[in-house]
């Protein structure tokens, strides 16, 4: 009796590490891979060559078993043989194929096989009961394998009574194992002539549908073939924006003009240069509170000790109240008078050493001002100024005896002359500050000088010299002048202007707030004011953008900075691609804004 060769039924969804762990459980050396039609195995060659290299290594001889043409490929590709089912009909034997085990249910398998290929009869009686491999009929014997899609069906027919008595050895395997069985020998009425190898009944585990499975692959390609085209769209035709700032080109304007106002006028005349005056009367009485600037000295003066030096050669008489010695901008008085001032000499002629005894006592001097400046060290040369004598450094000076010291700096706060004046200047410019905001809400300027102030009192709480570290100034005044519209004023300079600009150019101003108005004269008896005019602005091309866009539609920035430049009319242009690493302009123009930027310093 020949060995048998194991067999391993591989599930649908079996991939190679599962196929790989069951072989290592396999003890014999070589086993028969039974696989059902287009499963996982079969998904890809690569997996069959996975498993040949896997098989080497474990040292098995795997053949493959299946009805998958597809499958039958890849495995002569990766090395394995293939092997069929029998189509001989004069073949009786059967391959030994080991039953599957499942972990959910045990699973058993049976093969029967019998040398004599032409007297093989069953006893009904003997194998009514279900045996350890199957279950086997006296009129039928119906065997149904359920791998997957694959099917084996195995009928015999038409057994009548035995001929003769026959022994049938059953050769089982069951779980491993193999179990001899003994079946009495019956007469058989006919031959049954088995065709092919068939399998006993063996019970699957359930699988999934490979239905299903092909569905889920479906909607996973479905999927990502929306989500390619949404990506491609965003990218390509959401996503990309451009924005393009065209700059005119520009040159200034400057104008000094000289406009006439006076209510008699009643309408602005650019050519005559002449603008209709409005009157206004306006009081003020304004007041506030202001900080004394002004300081005073009252810290301790310095005094001391200092020796005079008399080379006129004559006695001399100084007196306190009309000698001053300075020192770095420092005075000081004497404290006594000085009556007879001896000469002083020298004790040796050539080198000018001065004899000490000729000198006169030491005199006391003290500090003109308080402050700590005033001190001095002994040994410093002091100046002396004399009403009658002069200042002739050269013949009368002195030297401090002893250190000057105990001055010491204090200062209070008083009004003085240019506080009062700070004060006053700054309530005027307050007061008229207030008549221009009052007329700018109807539209009015009041210009320099177009205006007088008349009864003008300032006030004081405290006079100049107060020692107070803060006071109260006050002014009341009435202004009369004449003010003007700003709009008209605008009108009538660009009206002027524009007589000499060409159609293709538009002016704008600098800064209208910023245009100087000052009367050059007022007469306030006939109401007539003659103003100076100084106006700052741009004349600025014209640049027609309707139809641009389209023009931009896919360019390269270069392309579209050459097509803008070679326009007269404009001056630079900014361009911003979004996203930042779009390199040409959207498709579409509805994607580009094209607007017409201000230079700034336009705006200054």
């Amino acid at each position: 009796m020949a060995t048998a060769v194991p067999s391993i039924y591989i599930n649908l969804e079996d991939d190679v590490s599962k196929i790989v762990t069951r072989l290592k459980h396999q003890s014999a050396r070589q086993v028969v891979l039974v696989c059902p039609k287009r499963c996982f195995l079969f998904s890809d060659s690569i997996n069959l060559r996975l498993l040949k290299k896997q098989a080497d290594i474990l040292g098995k001889e795997v053949s493959v078993l299946t009805m998958d043409e597809k499958g039958q490929l890849y495995a002569k590709e990766a090395g394995f043989d293939i092997k069929f089912l029998s189509k001989s009909p004069n073949t009786s034997s059967f391959s030994d194929i080991k039953k599957l085990h499942s972990p959910e249910k045990k699973i058993e398998s049976a093969v029967i096989t019998k040398s004599d290929p032409l007297n093989l009869a069953l006893v009904s009686e003997s194998v009514k009961k279900p045996n350890q491999s199957g279950l086997i009929s006296q009129n039928k014997i119906h065997t149904q394998v359920k791998t997957g899609h694959l099917q084996t069906k195995i009928f015999a027919d038409k057994i009548s009574s035995a001929k003769k008595a026959l022994n049938v050895s059953n050769t089982i395997e069951h779980s491993g194992r193999v179990i001899s069985k003994s079946v009495p020998a019956l007469a058989l009425t006919e031959a049954v002539n088995v065709t092919e190898t068939f399998f006993a009944p063996v019970e699957r585990p359930a699988v999934f549908p490979e239905e299903g499975k092909s569905y889920i692959a479906k909607t996973v390609t479905g999927l990502f073939v929306v989500l390619s085209v949404a990506v491609l769209v965003l990218v390509y035709f959401v996503l990309p924006k451009a924005t393009v700032v065209v700059y005119p080109k520009s040159e200034p304007v400057t104008r000094d003009m000289e406009i006439s106002l006076s209510p008699s006028i009643k309408s602005a005349d650019p050519v005559k240069l002449t603008l209709p005056g409005i009157k206004i009367e306006e009081s003020i009485n304004i007041s506030d509170k202001f900080s004394s600037q002004g300081k005073k000295q009252v810290g301790n003066k310095s005094s001391g000790t200092v020796k005079i030096y008399n080379f006129t050669k004559a006695p001399l008489n100084l007196k306190a109240g009309t000698t001053i010695l300075s020192v770095g901008g420092r005075s000081y008085n004497l404290t006594d008078d000085i009556s007879g001032l001896k000469p002083t000499v020298y004790k040796n002629s050539q080198t000018k050493e001065v004899d000490v005894s000729s000198l006169a006592e030491s005199v006391g001097i003290v500090a003109v001002q308080g402050g700590e400046d005033s001190n001095l060290p002994a040994g410093t040369r002091v100046e002396i100024a004399n009403q009658v004598f002069g200042s002739r450094p050269q013949f009368l000076y002195a030297k401090t005896d002893t250190e000057i010291t105990g001055g010491t700096t204090r200062y209070l706060s008083v009004i003085s002359q240019d506080d009062v004046n700070l004060a006053k200047s700054t309530l005027e410019a307050r007061g008229l500050e207030q008549v221009r905001q009052k007329l700018a809400q109807s539209g009015l300027i009041l210009a320099d000088k177009a205006f007088i102030e008349d009864s003008a009192q300032f006030a004081s709480d405290n006079p100049t010299g107060t020692q107070t570290p803060s006071f109260t100034a006050s002014l009341s005044a009435k202004i009369s002048g004449l003010a003007f519209k700003k709009e008209d004023m605008a009108t009538l300079i660009f009206q002027r202007i524009n007589q000499t600009l060409s159609s293709n150019k538009t002016l704008e101003a600098k800064n209208p707030d910023q245009t100087d108005y000052k009367a050059k004269s007022f007469d306030q008896a006939n109401s007539l004011v003659v103003l100076n005019v100084h106006f700052e602005g741009q004349a600025v091309y014209n640049i027609d953008l309707k139809n641009i866009a389209p023009e931009l539609v896919g360019k390269t920035q270069s392309e579209v900075n050459e097509i803008l430049r070679s326009k007269a009319e404009i001056d630079r242009v900014d361009i911003i691609l979004a996203p930042a690493w779009q390199t040409k302009f959207p498709k579409f123009a509805s994607k580009i804004n094209v607007t017409i930027g201000k230079d700034v310093a336009l705006s200054e």
